[in-house]
């Protein structure tokens, strides 16, 4: 029987996580298909910790790992996706905005053949007109500087085959963000038009700094190697131009700027962050691969 993790990472969500789980198990999923839920709980403070014990203890359906200290939602879901020995992963989050309701959809596809099924938003309701500019500003200048549409993974609500996730186990690159280069052979990839809404319970973990190096890191976790290096290049010749003319300034945060962002895309590189994830607690979780 085919197996499927719905992978969720967690943080201060006592008031979604049964409301969750309930309309999760309703779903009208193929009953030929094995479906689990697997929460990584990321350093919550609240009572998460003791919903996920109850809800677990109720349903054996409901898996989760309690990490020793948080490292933020992407690493803690790839941590999820590392762990699961399902045959397909699907990665979303529990605050509603990702609708529940085309999961059933998500594993048809994947039964059909499809690698790799993304949902792409095409509304959003209930935000903030600058947050809507905010974010078709960034697709715009991402796109300009990775020449990757990022449009197509406007949110990170996909299912993924085993195989496919294994692969973003093994490129830290894409554990910040959750981006990655999608299939194109046909049929390895399907699409879904999704209508979503902001957080519909709790508040969000993502103030404006914290959005702000996110968009850094996900243009940086996305942009190809050559790319990258002829834009340093570029900026470095900009630099050399500035101080030859005498714009000290200018040339010293040229430079100060590039050393900055070639430490930050080294930092993207590196894969330590699963060596240090410890778990504290777990439950009704299927093993790892």
């Amino acid at each position: 029987m085919p197996s499927v993790d719905v992978i969720v990472a967690v943080r201060n969500e006592e008031q979604n996580l049964p409301i969750f789980v309930e309309r999760l198990f309703a779903l009208p999923f193929p009953s030929d298909v094995d479906v689990k839920v697997v929460f990584v709980e990321d350093s919550s403070t609240d009572g998460t910790h003791d919903v996920l014990r109850r809800l677990a203890g109720a349903d054996p359906r409901v898996g989760y790992y309690i990490l020793a200290r948080g490292y933020g939602q992407g690493p803690a879901i790839v941590f999820g996706l590392s762990r699961s020995s399902a045959d397909a992963m699907i990665m979303m989050d529990a605050d509603g905005g990702h609708p529940l309701e085309v999961l059933p959809e998500m594993v048809r596809h994947y039964l059909d053949g499809a690698r790799v099924v993304q949902c792409v938003r095409n509304t959003l309701a209930n935000r903030k007109a600058y947050r809507d500019i905010g974010a078709a500003t960034f697709q715009l200048f991402a796109r300009s500087v990775t020449g990757v549409n990022t449009h197509e993974q406007n949110i990170f609500f996909r299912l993924v085959s085993a195989d496919v996730a294994r692969e973003i186990v093994r490129q830290p690159r894409y554990w910040r963000w959750l981006r990655f280069p999608l299939p194109q052979r046909a049929g390895d990839l399907r699409k879904i038009p999704v209508h979503s809404q902001e957080r519909v319970l709790g508040e969000s973990k993502y103030d404006f700094r914290r959005l702000v190096n996110l968009a850094i890191d996900g243009i940086l976790s996305l942009i190809p190697t050559a790319r990258f290096a002829v834009i340093l290049v570029l900026v470095g010749i900009a630099a050399s131009v500035l101080a030859w003319n005498g714009v000290w300034l200018l040339a010293l945060l040229s430079v100060g700027g590039m050393v900055w962002v070639i430490n930050r895309y080294l930092q993207l590189q590196r894969g330590e962050v699963l060596q240090q994830m410890q778990v504290v607690e777990c439950a009704n979780v299927r093993g790892a691969a």
